[in-house]
Protein backbone atom coordinates (compact mmCIF):
# COMPACT_ATOMS: atom_id res chain seq x y z
CA UNK A 1 0.00 0.00 0.00
CA UNK A 2 0.99 3.71 -1.10
CA UNK A 3 1.69 5.78 2.17
CA UNK A 4 0.11 8.89 1.95
CA UNK A 5 1.81 11.84 1.44
CA UNK A 6 0.75 14.54 4.33
CA UNK A 7 0.70 18.09 2.54
CA UNK A 8 2.64 20.82 5.12
CA UNK A 9 2.99 24.46 5.07
CA UNK A 10 6.46 26.44 5.82
CA UNK A 11 5.80 28.85 8.84
CA UNK A 12 7.39 31.58 6.86
CA UNK A 13 4.27 30.91 4.29
CA UNK A 14 1.46 31.13 7.03
CA UNK A 15 3.04 34.23 8.26
CA UNK A 16 3.27 36.12 4.93
CA UNK A 17 -0.20 34.77 4.50
CA UNK A 18 -1.36 36.32 7.72
CA UNK A 19 0.50 39.73 6.56
CA UNK A 20 -1.07 39.71 3.58
CA UNK A 21 -4.09 39.24 4.19
CA UNK A 22 -4.35 41.59 6.53
CA UNK A 23 -3.10 44.16 3.90
CA UNK A 24 -5.98 42.85 1.89
CA UNK A 25 -8.48 43.61 4.32
CA UNK A 26 -7.65 47.13 5.10
CA UNK A 27 -7.46 48.23 1.75
CA UNK A 28 -10.70 46.66 -0.08
CA UNK A 29 -14.07 46.74 1.28
CA UNK A 30 -15.13 44.78 -1.91
CA UNK A 31 -17.44 41.71 -0.56
CA UNK A 32 -16.52 39.54 -3.88
CA UNK A 33 -12.82 40.02 -3.15
CA UNK A 34 -13.49 38.91 1.12
CA UNK A 35 -15.04 36.15 -0.31
CA UNK A 36 -11.99 35.47 -1.96
CA UNK A 37 -9.77 35.53 1.29
CA UNK A 38 -11.97 33.62 3.19
CA UNK A 39 -12.55 30.95 1.54
CA UNK A 40 -8.72 30.66 0.39
CA UNK A 41 -8.65 30.58 4.26
CA UNK A 42 -10.45 28.03 5.16
CA UNK A 43 -9.19 25.68 1.78
CA UNK A 44 -5.61 26.28 3.36
CA UNK A 45 -6.86 25.02 7.05
CA UNK A 46 -9.16 21.83 4.82
CA UNK A 47 -5.89 21.03 3.04
CA UNK A 48 -3.73 20.84 6.11
CA UNK A 49 -6.42 18.19 7.88
CA UNK A 50 -8.69 20.59 9.60
CA UNK A 51 -11.72 20.42 7.79
CA UNK A 52 -14.33 20.33 11.01
CA UNK A 53 -12.82 24.07 12.08
CA UNK A 54 -13.27 25.39 8.58
CA UNK A 55 -16.76 23.87 8.65
CA UNK A 56 -17.36 25.83 11.91
CA UNK A 57 -15.75 29.12 10.69
CA UNK A 58 -17.72 28.68 7.20
CA UNK A 59 -21.15 28.55 9.45
CA UNK A 60 -20.05 31.64 11.33
CA UNK A 61 -18.97 33.44 8.51
CA UNK A 62 -22.23 33.10 6.47
CA UNK A 63 -24.17 33.97 8.97
CA UNK A 64 -22.66 37.53 9.78
CA UNK A 65 -22.76 37.90 5.82
CA UNK A 66 -26.88 37.27 6.10
CA UNK A 67 -26.88 39.69 8.82
CA UNK A 68 -25.28 42.10 7.22
CA UNK A 69 -26.61 41.63 3.46
CA UNK A 70 -30.08 40.53 3.80
CA UNK A 71 -30.99 41.89 7.50
CA UNK A 72 -29.20 45.05 7.76
CA UNK A 73 -31.10 47.12 4.81
CA UNK A 74 -34.38 46.50 6.00
CA UNK A 75 -34.26 46.40 10.12
CA UNK A 76 -33.85 49.65 11.77
CA UNK A 77 -33.09 50.73 15.53
CA UNK A 78 -30.05 51.45 17.64
CA UNK A 79 -29.52 47.87 18.87
CA UNK A 80 -29.80 46.08 15.80
CA UNK A 81 -27.23 48.69 14.21
CA UNK A 82 -24.83 47.99 16.85
CA UNK A 83 -25.74 44.16 16.41
CA UNK A 84 -25.10 44.89 12.64
CA UNK A 85 -21.55 46.96 13.70
CA UNK A 86 -20.33 44.53 15.52
CA UNK A 87 -20.96 41.30 13.38
CA UNK A 88 -19.64 43.39 10.22
CA UNK A 89 -16.28 43.93 12.61
CA UNK A 90 -16.30 40.58 13.53
CA UNK A 91 -16.83 39.55 9.98
CA UNK A 92 -13.64 41.58 8.62
CA UNK A 93 -11.13 39.96 10.75
CA UNK A 94 -12.48 36.30 10.52
CA UNK A 95 -9.80 35.36 8.00
CA UNK A 96 -6.76 36.54 10.28
CA UNK A 97 -8.54 34.77 12.91
CA UNK A 98 -8.59 31.72 11.09
CA UNK A 99 -4.97 31.70 9.98
CA UNK A 100 -3.70 32.65 13.67
CA UNK A 101 -5.57 29.64 15.24
CA UNK A 102 -3.80 27.82 12.16
CA UNK A 103 -0.51 28.39 13.06
CA UNK A 104 -1.45 27.62 16.73
CA UNK A 105 -2.88 25.03 16.29
CA UNK A 106 -0.55 23.11 13.52
CA UNK A 107 2.91 24.63 14.21
CA UNK A 108 5.17 23.02 16.82
CA UNK A 109 7.20 24.77 19.33
CA UNK A 110 10.64 23.89 18.07
CA UNK A 111 9.19 24.38 14.18
CA UNK A 112 8.68 27.78 15.52
CA UNK A 113 11.87 27.86 16.82
CA UNK A 114 14.10 27.13 14.36
CA UNK A 115 12.37 29.32 12.10
CA UNK A 116 13.07 32.22 14.37
CA UNK A 117 16.68 31.25 13.92
CA UNK A 118 16.62 30.60 10.26
CA UNK A 119 15.41 34.47 10.39
CA UNK A 120 18.30 35.41 12.12
CA UNK A 121 16.48 37.17 14.54
CA UNK A 122 17.89 37.98 18.10
CA UNK A 123 17.85 35.51 20.96
CA UNK A 124 16.12 38.63 23.02
CA UNK A 125 13.31 38.27 20.48
CA UNK A 126 13.61 34.75 19.92
CA UNK A 127 12.77 33.68 23.48
CA UNK A 128 10.21 35.73 24.54
CA UNK A 129 8.13 34.57 21.22
CA UNK A 130 8.40 31.17 21.77
CA UNK A 131 7.58 31.54 25.37
CA UNK A 132 4.26 33.52 23.98
CA UNK A 133 3.84 30.72 21.25
CA UNK A 134 3.43 27.97 23.89
CA UNK A 135 1.69 30.19 26.66
CA UNK A 136 -1.88 30.09 24.83
CA UNK A 137 -2.11 26.88 24.06
CA UNK A 138 -1.17 26.02 27.64
CA UNK A 139 -3.41 28.68 29.08
CA UNK A 140 -6.27 26.71 27.00
CA UNK A 141 -5.47 23.33 28.83
CA UNK A 142 -5.87 25.02 32.36
CA UNK A 143 -9.43 26.59 31.21
CA UNK A 144 -10.32 23.20 30.21
CA UNK A 145 -8.78 21.75 33.82
CA UNK A 146 -10.72 24.52 35.52
CA UNK A 147 -14.12 24.18 34.11
CA UNK A 148 -13.84 19.99 34.99
CA UNK A 149 -12.89 20.87 38.56
CA UNK A 150 -15.64 23.42 39.08
CA UNK A 151 -18.20 20.72 37.59
CA UNK A 152 -17.17 17.74 39.82
CA UNK A 153 -17.05 19.71 42.69
CA UNK A 154 -20.54 21.59 41.94
CA UNK A 155 -19.31 25.08 41.75
CA UNK A 156 -21.41 27.38 39.60
CA UNK A 157 -20.07 29.35 36.82
CA UNK A 158 -19.13 32.76 38.04
CA UNK A 159 -15.97 35.37 37.02
CA UNK A 160 -14.73 34.93 40.36
CA UNK A 161 -14.57 31.19 40.27
CA UNK A 162 -12.88 31.10 37.10
CA UNK A 163 -10.55 34.57 36.73
CA UNK A 164 -8.76 34.15 39.88
CA UNK A 165 -7.54 30.41 39.56
CA UNK A 166 -6.86 31.25 35.87
CA UNK A 167 -4.67 34.21 36.51
CA UNK A 168 -2.60 32.69 39.60
CA UNK A 169 -2.26 29.85 36.36
CA UNK A 170 -1.19 32.08 34.29
CA UNK A 171 1.66 33.07 36.09
CA UNK A 172 2.79 30.28 37.12
CA UNK A 173 2.71 29.11 33.30
CA UNK A 174 4.50 32.04 32.36
CA UNK A 175 7.52 31.42 34.93
CA UNK A 176 7.98 27.52 33.95
CA UNK A 177 8.01 28.23 30.23
CA UNK A 178 10.51 30.59 30.89
CA UNK A 179 12.21 28.14 32.88
CA UNK A 180 12.17 25.29 30.84
CA UNK A 181 12.80 27.79 27.52
CA UNK A 182 16.59 28.50 29.21
CA UNK A 183 16.83 24.77 30.25
CA UNK A 184 16.81 23.98 26.56
CA UNK A 185 19.63 26.55 26.30
CA UNK A 186 17.58 29.36 24.08
CA UNK A 187 19.76 31.77 25.39
CA UNK A 188 23.36 30.22 24.51
CA UNK A 189 25.09 32.24 21.88
CA UNK A 190 26.75 29.18 20.26
CA UNK A 191 25.18 27.82 16.84
CA UNK A 192 22.10 25.74 17.73
CA UNK A 193 20.44 22.65 15.56
CA UNK A 194 17.36 21.32 14.96
CA UNK A 195 15.73 18.09 14.08
CA UNK A 196 13.11 20.06 11.89
CA UNK A 197 13.92 20.41 8.28
CA UNK A 198 12.64 24.45 7.64
CA UNK A 199 12.46 24.45 3.67
CA UNK A 200 9.96 25.37 1.20
CA UNK A 201 7.94 22.95 -0.53
CA UNK A 202 5.65 22.68 -3.78
CA UNK A 203 2.59 23.49 -1.53
CA UNK A 204 4.88 26.91 -0.32
CA UNK A 205 5.75 27.60 -3.76
CA UNK A 206 2.02 27.62 -5.02
CA UNK A 207 0.92 29.67 -2.58
CA UNK A 208 3.40 32.36 -3.03
CA UNK A 209 2.74 31.93 -6.21
CA UNK A 210 -1.23 32.39 -5.69
CA UNK A 211 -0.76 34.86 -3.41
CA UNK A 212 1.52 36.95 -5.76
CA UNK A 213 -0.84 36.85 -8.78
CA UNK A 214 -4.00 37.59 -6.40
CA UNK A 215 -2.14 40.78 -4.94
CA UNK A 216 -1.10 42.06 -8.74
CA UNK A 217 -4.76 41.41 -9.63
CA UNK A 218 -5.79 43.03 -6.45
CA UNK A 219 -3.69 46.14 -7.42
CA UNK A 220 -5.15 46.43 -10.69
CA UNK A 221 -8.85 46.52 -9.79
CA UNK A 222 -7.71 49.00 -7.13
CA UNK A 223 -6.29 51.39 -10.11
CA UNK A 224 -9.28 51.38 -11.88
CA UNK A 225 -11.87 51.65 -9.02
CA UNK A 226 -13.34 48.21 -8.54
CA UNK A 227 -12.20 47.13 -5.53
Amino acid sequence: MMEKREVKFDLRTKFMLILVVNLFLLLSHSVIFELVLVFGCLLLITIDGQAKSAFHFLIVFLIMLGIDQLLTPYINGFFFTLVSFITVALRKFLPCFILGKWILTKTEVSEFVAVMWKLRLPQTAIIPLSVVFRYFPTIKEEWASIRAAMKMRGIHVSLEHIMVPLLMSAVNVSEELSAAALCRGLDSPEPHTSLVQVRFRFSDVLVWCITGALAIAAIILKGVGIL
